[in-house]
């Protein structure tokens, strides 16, 4: 009997303590499910968790959740997903009460209710942003079937990618018309593109990696500093939310059905991604990896490669843990080994070539970053970051001579073993920021955002030593680059919400030094760039916006500079002018968008016109041919330029079953007055060269059933004024003198097949089947041999090519 009141009174106290535990803790537990509201399926993968805290949980295959720890009384639960409109539920926790709650989400096709971080380097809804912010998401790489990253970014209004040269395949993208270096390019917020990865950047990242791009137009200096003149590009990885994994390979074949005697390349590649989230979502870490293949293609046959030979391996991860409720510590690492060749005879060393351009790069990028709230209303915020990129890239740019001084051809090539060159380049950014909310801040409730960061890069370019046969003896190694520079900046900025409407005003103050030990040169300056933005709600759809942006590049190495363009008539290297000042620019923008709902139809509506002037604009002049077969284009400023244009853009979802998009953009690119463009003949004109005046995009899915998707999507190139260099040639083929042309127009269309089969525990295994650039618009007039102008490039990226793939994952 004692040992059963002992018992009973241990059970008691045990009871009792519990209970007194969790009066004190005030915690219950809220089940629930998450479906989708077209079909009535559960919906997996979606974050459900309470505003203001870190408390969450995530849906597993049947759209459950469990979270634990919830604090009693009233609280809004989120339940958020990729691709689907949030939905927020008022609801009361109740203790030793069953709490439960569904949610019945929309697929969100228009994308408004995405949480966007570039418009003031806060998380900001979409709608609620006071600039434009177009995003391109991982649903609509995988649609159109973009291989690299450069073949996405062409899906958004007022952005066109080109390869400018068919050597090295060296690409850029143009925003508003402006050249690639007027445009920032970020990885999730910060800024280490640097000028050298900037040269092939836009292919060396990998869609598996990205989660989304976020496209800003319109100066953003003001918030990223310089080079953001035209706009900014920021590519935010995926993070891991979830236990997923997908792994895929494609077969393309580039240049296909072309012509009889044409035979296609082939472009294979492996890929895969998956992440590992802990029990608690405090932990997570997304693993991610690229293997491809491509083989060089020869559009004409004349044995020199119109687009180039590449090899790439690109992996990396991206991991958090939360530190505690309120903190969370964030890392992110990728490294990418490529090697990529054109020109002729690829299967020989590169300097027994006629011609080759060839480059190998290893890239090592990483970031750490620390948020800190300072409370559970989240309104006070202290992130502090760091960012670098390590680059060592070994390159070839040369061509043998094919004749003597007075034009006869030479009985053999003399080999050009003075060509390859090592350049190693550094870039750190690091800083902190500092947001808080305030209820009233001189005379409406205000977002404050303090900030400052610093941005190093330190750039070394050599030319390898080489024998001299003309003398037999070595020419040692010689240092072409050797430039470092430091910018310190500091910003502030206030956005005043009224109701009707958002007011934010910023300012950003950069100290800039650039030095160059080969030429002995230091520039130095402080540049001041302020930002105003308005945005007026005009309704529940409509919103009106007006932007003011000042910007400024430094005259400092960019990614054209270290590029060289190479033939048997002549080297085209760059060099800064001696007297070569910063560029400035003052950006207007006014835009109205316009949403509407229709029952389950989503329809969306952007107007968008943009004006940008330019002073001291950077521009070219050319040097003659010197002895050595080299031609200088000297950077140096002009009296300024005008962008200005309209962007458009519509997007409309009638069903869950068929979405649409389409952009378009209206612009003129012009300088203040005409200047010699030409480098063997005088070319004046005062055109923009390679910035057609029109071009636009468009994308359909549709969905008849749950396993089977089709897409259908294409670009187009309006024609533009270009230079023909060397197009003129005297009796013995040698270049004489340029032409300025325009070019043609292309429309550039293709089709995308995925259908999949459900295996069971959400897996899904899919075939792929499309086709890029149906109708083979593509470029028929490239220049042959040894002595072809490299640059004469236009079009679209790719001839016909057909593909297929497949791709297993819980996560298609």
């Amino acid at each position: 009997m004692k040992l059963i009141a002992k018992l009973s009174l241990s059970l008691f106290l045990i009871v009792s303590l519990t209970l007194i535990v969790a009066a004190e803790n005030n915690t219950a537990t809220i089940k629930g499910r998450v479906i989708d509201i077209a079909t009535n399926k559960p919906v997996s993968f979606v974050s459900v968790a309470v505003k203001g805290t870190s408390i969450g949980a995530v849906t597993n295959f049947e759209g459950e959740f469990e979270i634990t720890n919830v604090p009693t009384g009233h609280c809004e639960i989120i339940a958020s997903c990729v691709g689907y409109r949030a939905d927020t539920k008022q609801f009361d926790v109740k203790l030793g009460q069953p709490n439960k709650l569904t949610f019945k989400i929309n697929e969100d096709f228009i994308g408004l209710d995405q949480v966007v971080v570039t418009a003031d380097r806060n998380q900001i809804s979409r709608k609620n942003a006071p600039v434009v912010v177009n995003s391109i998401g991982s649903k609509l790489l995988e649609n159109t079937a973009a291989s690299t990253m450069a073949e996405g970014l062409m899906f958004s209004p007022g952005l066109r990618v080109e390869n400018d040269c068919n050597n090295c395949g060296f690409s850029q993208v143009r925003m508003n018309g402006l050249e690639g270096p007027y445009t920032q390019i970020l990885i999730n917020s910060r800024p280490i593109f640097s000028g050298l990865a900037g040269v092939y950047g836009l292919e060396q990242i990998p869609p598996s990696m990205i989660q989304r791009i976020e496209v800003v137009r319109g100066g953003g200096s003001a918030l990223f500093g310089g080079n953001a003149i035209a706009g900014t590009i920021n590519i935010i990885t995926k993070d891991p939310v979830n236990n997923s994994f997908k792994i895929g390979t494609k077969y393309s074949s580039v240049g296909t059905g072309v012509s009889a005697s044409d035979e296609p390349a082939g472009d294979i590649s492996v890929d895969f991604n998956g992440s590992i989230v802990s029990d608690d979502n405090n932990s997570g870490i997304f693993l991610f990896g690229m293997k491809r293949n491509k083989k060089a293609w020869d559009a004409n046959n004349d044995g020199f490669s119109d687009i180039v030979e590449l090899k790439n391996l690109s992996v990396g991860f991206n991991a958090f843990h939360r530190l505690s409720d309120l903190s969370k510590l964030s890392m992110e690492y990728h490294v990418v080994d490529e090697y990529r060749r054109g020109g002729d005879q690829l299967d020989l060393p590169a300097h027994m070539a006629l011609i080759a351009e060839q480059v190998e790069h290893d890239i090592n990028s990483g970031s750490i970053s620390l948020d800190q709230f300072f409370s559970t209303e989240r309104i006070n915020k202290l992130s502090v970051y760091a960012s670098a990129q390590h680059i060592d890239r070994d390159s070839y740019y040369g061509a043998a001579t094919l004749k003597d001084d007075n034009g006869i051809d030479l009985a053999e090539p003399i080999y050009d073993n003075s060509a390859y060159g090592a350049t190693e380049d550094l870039a750190i950014s690091a800083g902190a920021q500092l947001f808080s909310h305030s209820d009233k801040f001189i005379f409406a409730p205000a977002d404050i955002t303090l900030g400052f960061e610093n941005v190093y890069n330190k750039l070394k370019d050599k030319n390898l030593a080489y024998i001299d046969y003309t003398t037999n003896s070595l020419v040692p190694t010689s240092i072409i680059a050797n430039q470092s520079s430091n910018t310190l900046g500091a910003y502030a900025q206030s956005k005043w919400d009224l109701g009707f409407a958002t007011f934010l005003l910023g300012a950003r103050v950069d100290s800039y030094k650039i030095k160059n030990s080969v030429e002995d040169s230091e520039i130095s300056n402080t540049v001041v760039v302020p930002r105003a933005n308005i945005l007026f709600k005009l309704d529940d759809a409509m919103q009106l916006r007006l932007s003011y942006a000042k910007g400024y590049r430094a005259p400092q190495i960019f990614d054209e500079d270290l590029h060289i363009e190479a033939s048997a008539a002549r080297r085209v290297i760059h060099k800064l002018a001696e007297d070569l000042k910063e560029e400035s620019s003052n950006s207007y923008t006014v835009s109205y968008d316009v949403d509407k709902s229709f029952g389950k139809i989503q329809s969306y509506l952007l107007v968008e016109g943009f004006y940008t002037d330019l002073d001291d604009s950077f521009v070219n002049e050319y040097s003659d041919i010197d002895e050595d077969g080299n031609l200088v284009a000297y950077r140096t400023n002009s009296d300024g330029a005008t962008v200005k244009g309209v962007n458009l853009e519509f997007k409309i979802a009638p069903s869950y079953k068929l979405d649409f998009q389409m952009g378009m953009t209206l612009q003129s690119s012009e300088y203040k007055k005409k200047f010699d463009q030409g480098d063997l003949t005088t070319i004046e004109t005062d055109k923009m060269l390679r910035t057609p005046n029109q071009y636009g995009y468009f994308s359909m899915n549709w969905k008849p059933l749950h396993e089977f998707t089709a897409s259908l999507s294409g670009s187009y190139t309006g024609s533009m004024d270009m230079i023909h260099f060397g197009v003129e040639k005297d009796a013995n083929g040698v270049a004489t003198g340029d032409q300025l042309v325009k070019s043609d127009e292309f429309m550039d269309m293709g089709v995308n097949l995925a259908y999949h089969f459900d295996l069971g525990g959400d897996v899904k295994l899919e075939f792929n089947l499309g086709m890029k650039n149906i109708f083979n618009s593509f470029q028929d007039d490239f220049d042959e041999g040894a002595y072809r102008d490299a640059s004469w490039v236009y079009g679209p990226l790719n001839p016909r090519t057909i593909y297929f793939g497949i791709k297993l994952g819980n996560l298609l």
